[in-house]
């Protein structure tokens, strides 16, 4: 079982996409899951589905290596969101899943307010429009205030870490993205609540970082654990789970 401390998983697409890795993945997931999975009309779409579902099954069993990736199932809560359904013996344990063109991630944690995002940068998003309709006022006037290339940047922070943080909350998109904001600068990463959001600012710690050149990744930690929990890193471990 994981010790007090979050696990995250990370896999690009390019480097882990090698000849085989999806047949090999494929056999990782449910009946359910290989049915979704067939269903996207792309096959890039598809690929990265599989992906993403087979880190999530290898990264549980990194962390409870008694259980094989295929042997793990889920269920999911009033809003929607996934957890473990069995085995039982590791019930305690809680996970957050994401994946964006070219990139897929996930963390466990023994602490059920962990979530991850990560999301693709691009240019062609128009960020301030989307800011406009979505985030915090202080948020849009932060992004106003920069010049193009760091707003591009700022804006996936602030999305990556929304994104994570109501993963962590376990609502979806039942909490209205405008309803906090994020404040990130080079010695800290914080946030903050309008009235109607019951939440503490002072519980949540939260992590920024790169997969690569074009990818924002977001963890946010709700486990109130003084300082925060520490995070381990691994890279995509397929040739572990494979063996």
């Amino acid at each position: 079982m994981a010790d007090d401390r979050i696990e995250l998983f990370v896999g690009l697409i390019e480097t882990i996409d090698t000849p085989g890795a999806v047949d090999v993945c494929r056999r990782f997931l449910s009946v359910n899951e290989r049915t979704r999975a067939d269903r996207f009309t792309f096959e890039r779409h598809r690929r990265q589905y599989v992906f993403a579902h087979a880190l999530l099954r290898m990264a549980l069993s990194h962390v409870a290596p008694n259980v094989a990736p295929s042997d793990w199932s889920f269920g999911a809560g009033r809003y929607g969101r996934p957890f473990v359904a069995s085995p039982a013996t590791a019930a305690g344990l809680h996970f957050s899943l994401s994946h964006s063109d070219g990139c897929v991630a996930c963390v466990v944690s023994r602490h059920e307010a962990v979530g991850v995002d990560v999301e693709t940068v691009s240019r062609r998003g128009a960020p301030l429009s989307t800011a406009l309709r979505f985030f915090a006022p202080e948020e849009v006037e932060t992004l106003r205030g920069l010049p193009e290339p760091d707003a591009i940047q700022r804006f996936f922070d602030y999305w990556t870490l929304k994104e994570a943080y109501l993963k962590a909350r376990g609502f979806g998109l039942n909490l209205p993205l405008d309803g906090f904001a994020m404040q990130v600068s080079q010695k800290a990463i914080e946030i903050s609540f309008t009235p109607d959001i019951a939440d503490d600012p002072h519980g949540w710690r939260f992590s920024l970082s790169s997969p690569s050149p074009s990818h924002r990744l977001a963890i946010a930690d709700g486990s109130r654990a003084a300082g925060g929990l520490p995070i381990s890193r691994h890279a995509w471990p397929l040739q572990d789970a494979a063996e």
